[in-house]
């Protein structure tokens, strides 16, 4: 049993240190969204994860870094347009989450966005 909980324990450990900084960004947008946080929360931690990132890489791998993050946020906004607009009208709980979803991908692709613009 002592052998399992090893593996465990350093599994994280050695996933934190070689993880893409893209892949970070992305799971931490995902986890923050699905845990159903609005507009104004995504964009103030994508800002964080921004200043994160900022201070990790030089400024042509940190906008690499942006873009593609932005790239995919775009997409997954799009996709939740799309499941949008095949809800129900009349199902008015599953309308507003998915609002407060794209609400909050916007947000944080627009963050994204002008980070990289501004580099």
């Amino acid at each position: 049993m002592s052998r399992p909980s090893g593996r465990q324990s350093s599994a994280p450990a050695s996933r934190g240190a070689t993880m893409d900084p893209r892949k970070a960004a992305l799971g931490r947008i995902a986890d923050l969204i699905a845990r159903g946080y609005d507009a104004g929360r995504l964009r103030r931690e994508a800002e964080a994860v921004i200043a994160g990132l900022s201070g990790t890489m030089d400024h042509d791998a940190l906008r690499d870094v942006l873009d593609e993050v932005r790239e995919q946020l775009e997409a997954g906004v799009e996709a939740a347009e799309e499941q949008a607009s095949e809800i129900d009208s009349d199902d008015k709980v599953s309308a507003r989450n998915v609002q407060r979803m794209v609400g909050a991908m916007t947000a944080a692709r627009d963050a994204f966005g002008r980070a990289a613009s501004a580099l």
